[in-house]
């Protein structure tokens, strides 16, 4: 056993040495680290690749890469973030991991703001880029599927003047069944790109102290959904201009840790189940509905 490993066995030098400032969760052995930054082991070199005369551990390793980031200027920070941005497969990830990582360092005041803060505007830029890729994937997926749809119908309507009723209905079932299919595909593609792109978001991990309360927790979103002012004021106008079930659906999702797991029409249906279950004749739900609508408009 090491030194430091008996040190920070007894207790008592344990909360001496973080005191101090000695103690932290990374090790300074070599390697241990995500290589979001492609590096060599080589002489140092005017390039984009991050050099080390021989395998660093996590914090030099990280360090470096903001280091690095900091000799360029204007531009050039851009291009060197891209360059490693191409590199890495998971694009979400790896923003993930420098929103993160620059927002630490823009605290601690320690580093050149000047230039993370250039890098910040990037890797918001990019989120934004993969938001737009997604949609346009799931439209053109949209619209395939609607084109298919339509070619199957007019097959359909060709057949029908020319074959019997029951070809008619057997058309018809390939078609539903076709139909279906392609929806369940959409879906589950979309479901993971929708993933990935929100694990590149900040997201709440909220956790209820009894799981009993989850279901009420989404009746009262439904609730705080409904809110409308009174009609003596404002002729009913309702609080929020958009606010749907996938909205609610979204929320727990991604910030409630009992749904993270879910499946956002796994969710979706968890709301219209609970609309239909709220007892709105109960005294409690009327008091509820009272009280909001007393605090957003008296």
């Amino acid at each position: 056993m090491s030194i430091k490993q008996r040190l920070f066995s007894h207790m008592l030098f344990r909360n001496m040495l973080a005191s101090f400032g000695y103690r932290s969760a990374y090790s300074s052995a070599a390697g241990g680290f995500i290589p979001y930054f492609a590096y060599r082991i080589a002489d140092y070199q005017q390039d984009f690749y991050l050099y080390f005369p021989k395998e660093p551990f996590a914090v030099r390793y990280v360090n470096e890469i903001f280091n690095k980031l900091c000799e360029y200027e204007g531009f050039d920070i851009i291009r060197y973030l891209e360059f490693h941005y191409n590199l890495y497969s998971n694009k979400a990830d790896f923003l993930r991991f420098l929103r993160y990582e620059i927002n630490d360092r823009l605290k601690k005041g320690r580093y050149q703001h000047r230039k993370l803060n250039a890098a910040l505007d990037w890797v918001t830029e990019k989120q934004s880029e993969l938001r737009d890729q997604i949609r346009e994937k799931i439209n053109q997926e949209q619209k395939n599927l609607e084109q298919e749809l339509a070619a199957g119908v007019r097959s359909i309507i060709q057949e029908t003047n020319t074959t019997a009723d029951i070809n008619t209905d057997q058309q018809a079932k390939t078609l539903v069944e076709k139909l279906s299919g392609h929806i369940d595909q959409i879906m589950r593609t979309t479901e993971t790109e929708l993933r990935e792109l929100t694990s590149s978001f900040s997201t709440g991990n909220i956790e209820l102290n009894n799981r009993n309360h989850e279901e009420l927790i989404v009746q009262l979103l439904i609730l705080l959904q409904k809110v409308q002012a009174p009609s003596s004021l404002q002729k009913g106008e309702q609080l929020f201009k958009k606010f749907s079930a996938t909205d609610i659906a979204a929320i727990l999702m991604l910030h409630f840790a009992a749904f993270k797991d879910k499946k956002i029409n796994t969710l979706q249906r968890k709301v219209s189940d609970q609309s239909e279950l709220l007892n709105y004749k109960s005294s409690k739900v009327k008091q509820l509905i009272q009280a909001l609508e007393e605090f957003f408009y008296h």
